[in-house]
């Protein structure tokens, strides 16, 4: 479980996984990325991370980053907000090499179906032409990935150029509850047994997120 004990923000960031064997439930996913990184391809390459909501894909995007660049090396953005011609600048500093203790550079673009259809046909080509030393991280989420390629005709050579990361949230349930009782435990704000963060963790959909929040409100001190 990840380490904060002087962070003083939502129980979401400060118990968000730090490194590969923290990620919870998502087990053929890591095992897909430790046999890229066995392989020594995980660079030179982009992924497509799609799933459901809180269910890691931020994580492991961050993750994927960190294997490849240092955090002063890595550029996070919001698809919305991306411009053909910002999207010409990160293509510039990807040439350049990473520096500090990893020498390579992340791009991580979240809320991918918020892209343009100008932003997704210069990708296109943006994509096909990766520097060795860099990835490029698209995150998701199922329903709004679904209206984007429903919606866009050159969406799809997209999808094609990267690597596909799909998130699930069938059979998660009782390993988040468990891990969200031993955050809960940590915090001494536990009161209940398994059985009701289990019961939460279904209420919200396997929303961990929202599961976070509502132990740090009190839901499960004892009454």
């Amino acid at each position: 479980m990840a380490e904060a004990s002087l962070f003083h923000g939502p129980l979401t960031e400060k118990y968000r996984p730090r490194c590969w064997d923290e990620v919870v439930a998502q087990d053929k996913i890591v095992g897909q990325i430790r046999s890229l990184i066995g392989r020594g391809s995980l660079s030179g390459r982009a992924y497509w991370l799609s799933g459901p909501s809180s269910c890691g894909k931020s994580t492991v995007a961050r993750l994927l980053a960190k294997e490849i660049a240092d955090d002063f090396c890595t550029v996070e953005v919001d698809a919305t907000g991306l411009t053909v011609a910002e999207l010409a600048d990160l293509e510039k500093q990807s040439r350049l090499m990473g520096f500090g203790e990893k020498t390579g550079r992340a791009f991580i673009v979240n809320e991918a179906h918020g892209l343009r259809k100008d932003v997704i046909r210069q990708l296109l080509v943006v994509l096909e032409r990766i520097p060795r030393h860099c990835v490029w991280v698209f995150t998701t989420t199922n329903d709004q990935e679904e209206a984007l390629f429903e919606d866009l005709l050159d969406a799809s050579p997209l999808l094609s150029r990267c690597v596909r990361l799909q998130f699930s949230r069938r059979n998660v349930a009782r390993a988040f509850a468990e891990r969200a009782k031993r955050i809960a435990e940590k915090e001494g704000l536990d009161g209940r047994e398994i059985g009701a963060y289990l019961e939460l963790v279904n209420q919200h959909r396997s929303n961990l997120r929202a599961v976070l929040n509502e132990i740090e409100a009190g839901r499960m001190m004892a009454e």
